[in-house]
Parts: C-alpha cells; structure tokens; sequence
C-alpha cells in the first residue's frame, strides 16, 4: 500500500514542477521572439555593429529583419560612428575592415575584418581599391598611375559578399574622373556617377559629359550624359555624399563658387553657398586650398585652416541645408595643444562620435578625435594597421538582389 500511494503521489507534485521548467524555457528563450517585429526591429537598431554583425546568425526571425532594406535606414540614424578602410601595404590591401567608436569614444575591440576581400574572389593577382562608399555599398577599381581605370567598376556590400559588374562601355582611359556612389531618397536607388570637368579644346566640343549608371531596372543597364557646367573646371575631388547629394570644394581660382554639388535625383549641378566670411575673393581663393568638407549631425560641414594661427582651423556647420545665414562657426581646434602636425588642407572630417567629439583622419594612418567640451585630441591607432584608405560607412545587411533588382549578381565568397 505504501508502494501505491508513493506512486500514487509522485505524478500528481512532479507535474506542476515539469511544467514549471518549460515555463522557464519558454520565458528564458523565446521572450523576444514573442515580441512585435517592430519591438525586435527597435531593439536590434540600437545595437553596435560588432554586435549586430554577430545577430545574422541567431535566427531566421532576426535574419529577416535585419536584411530589410528598411532597417538599414533606421540604423543609420541610430549608429555609432562607423568607418571602412583598406589598408595601403601589399601584405593587407586585399582587406576590408570596419571600425566603430562606442559611447567613450574607444575602438578596441570594434574592428570588424570582412570576410569579403578586395579581388572579389576572382584572384590574389586583382587588384581593386576602394574609391567610395554609400548606405553600406562601396565602390571599388583598379588604379593605374594615382589613377582609376574607369573601364570596369564593382558595387560591393562587403557584408554580404555580394557585388555587380559595372562597365561604362565607352573608351574612358584618357579621360579623367572621379567616380563616386549615391544614393536616390525619393526613389529609393542607387547611381554609379563619373563626374568630369569643363574642357576647353579647340579641335573638339566643348561640351565634356558627366556618366550616371542606375542601378537595377530603372537604369535599364546604361548610361547616362548630363552635361557638365560652365564652372566646373576642374576634376572634383574628396567629395562628400549627404542627402543625396555629392559635394566637393572648386578647387580652380577662376570660378568664383567655393562649393559645387551634383544632385544624384534629378542629375542636376549647383553651387552650395559658404560662410558668409568666406564670399571675399581674397578669403574664397586662400579657402579653396585650406578647408575639406564632411557630414557632422546630418549636417553640410567645413574644416578650415585659421587665417592668422597656422596650427588652428575652425569648424563650420551649415545648420539648415542651401542657407547660407545657418553656417556657424561650431568648434576651434589647436593642433600645438593635441602636438598633432596641422595638415594642408585639413584632414576630411569623418562624423560626430557618440560622446560629441569630432572624428578625423591624420598622417600617419591614425585616426584622431577632437573634445570640443574639454578641448583635447585623441589619437586612436589601429592595431596592426596603418597607412589606409577610408571613408565614412553605415552597415547595410540588405541583399544586392533587392537592391539593385534585375542586375547580374556575382558573390565574392563563393567564388
């Protein structure tokens, strides 16, 4: 009788606890699964690339969500400070690495080394560079002579490893241009733009062509010509992509515009007005060779070298974009106080870090912030890397294949 009733009771107290423990498995493993995708979405985008680089591979839930091109448009409004670089040395050029900067404004233990490597798979011998970089896609060629070789250009998403093949079709080796990558807003494309200069030859017309690629079927695999300005005479360099629109500095003493701009929407030219202190043709001229542009809090910024103070430059925003009222004169920077060298022109200003200071590249491969709150530099090196090509990027998981919708695909990691 006492077997029966041992047996008897046991069932009835173990059940509770069974179910119990997979009340416990339940809550302690699928509680964000249970959560609205929106919630999921929200969580995720506040996530530090290394982190979120990691997240892919979790579940197919998150999978999903994180490869919506929607999400990468939320995370670039909620990012740290993101940079993509290739370093310059043979032993390495065929590396990509992202780097990010967290709240306190450190970078160790947030390199991020692609498994996508520069040849795309197709060989150690290719060699590519990287020439630009737009929402998470870059743009890479081959350099021939401090020179692109126009003749065949690669969009990359270096996360996925996946790339298209992009070939002006035309002779384009005595012409040079500065090929760059953006980004439509409106109508949610991308465009390859090799952006020339104004020539004035005698034997030819005077009419030198810009060349836009889209990407996908809107662009039905060819190119377009808008023809370039009047005042644009010289070959833009360093240029810097906001709000779907490429900027660069006129660099050529006889155009009296300091800042020009090419729309990648409605492939249109247009002056960008600068500081007002900068409209004396005195002032523009010393400028053009004195400042760089970059992007600080979604706005338009320029780096100038102080007039009078050699070691100085000063850091302009343009608060509301296309008025020239909104400049404003935000940070100062002195070079003898970080003992950093001042460089000519000012180094291109990469972002604003999370903590406020102001990020930038400097000689020697390192990477340099500036606290405008207690003034002082810090230099960040890289380990094991030095000597690189960079540009500011946002990590994009979206696939090419929804991207760029109706291009040939290649994917240089399963070559």
């Amino acid at each position: 009788m006492g077997r029966k009733s041992k047996s008897h009771s046991d069932p009835t107290t173990s059940m509770p606890k069974k179910k119990a423990k997979a009340d416990e498995k339940v809550g302690g493993t699928d509680i964000i699964s249970q959560l609205h995708p929106n919630i999921v979405t929200d969580i995720l985008s506040r996530l530090p690339f290394n982190t979120l680089f990691s997240c892919r591979c979790v579940c197919k839930t998150w999978l999903h969500l994180l490869v919506d091109p929607s999400f990468a448009q939320l995370y670039h409004t909620r990012a740290d400070p993101c940079i993509i670089l290739q370093p310059t040395n043979k032993n390495r050029q065929q590396h990509l690495y992202a780097v990010h900067f967290d709240n306190r404004n450190n970078v160790r233990n947030s390199i991020v080394k692609f498994a996508t490597e520069t040849h795309l798979g197709m060989g150690c011998n290719v060699k590519l560079s990287l020439l630009d970089s737009c929402n998470g896609l870059i743009l890479l060629g081959k350099m021939y002579r401090s020179q692109v070789k126009l003749d065949q250009l690669y969009v990359c998403n270096p996360i996925t490893g996946e790339f298209i093949i992009v070939r002006p079709g035309i002779n384009l080796t005595s012409s040079p241009m500065c090929p760059c990558l953006g980004f439509c807003p409106k109508t949610q494309v991308y465009k390859v733009v090799l952006l020339s200069k104004k020539r004035y030859v005698a034997e030819v017309s005077n009419n030198m062509v810009t060349l836009v690629y889209t990407l996908g079927e809107k662009g039905n695999g060819l190119w377009k010509s808008v023809n370039v300005g009047d005042d644009v005479l010289s070959v833009p360099r360093n240029t810097t992509f906001l709000n779907g629109i490429i900027h660069w500095v006129v660099r050529s003493p006889s155009v009296p515009q300091f800042i020009n701009s090419f729309d990648v929407e409605d492939e249109c030219f247009r002056p960008v007005p600068p500081p007002p202190e900068f409209v004396s043709p005195e002032q523009t001229m010393r400028s053009k060779w004195t400042v760089s542009l970059g992007v600080l809090e979604g706005c338009l910024a320029i780096g100038e070298r102080a007039k009078d103070v050699s070691y100085c430059f000063h850091v302009w925003v343009m608060k509301e974009y296309g008025v020239q009222a909104s400049w404003t004169k935000t940070y100062t920077m002195d070079f003898i106080m970080g003992k950093l060298e001042p460089l000519l022109p000012v180094s291109q200003i990469l972002g604003l870090c999370r903590n406020g200071d102001v990020l930038f590249p400097h000689q020697g491969g390192n990477l340099v912030s500036f606290n405008p709150v207690n003034p002082s530099f810090k230099i960040h090196r890289i380990e094991k890397l030095c000597n690189f090509l960079m540009h500011p990027y946002i990590p994009n998981l979206s696939s090419l294949r929804d991207i760029a919708r109706g291009e040939t695909l290649f994917n240089a990691t399963l070559r």
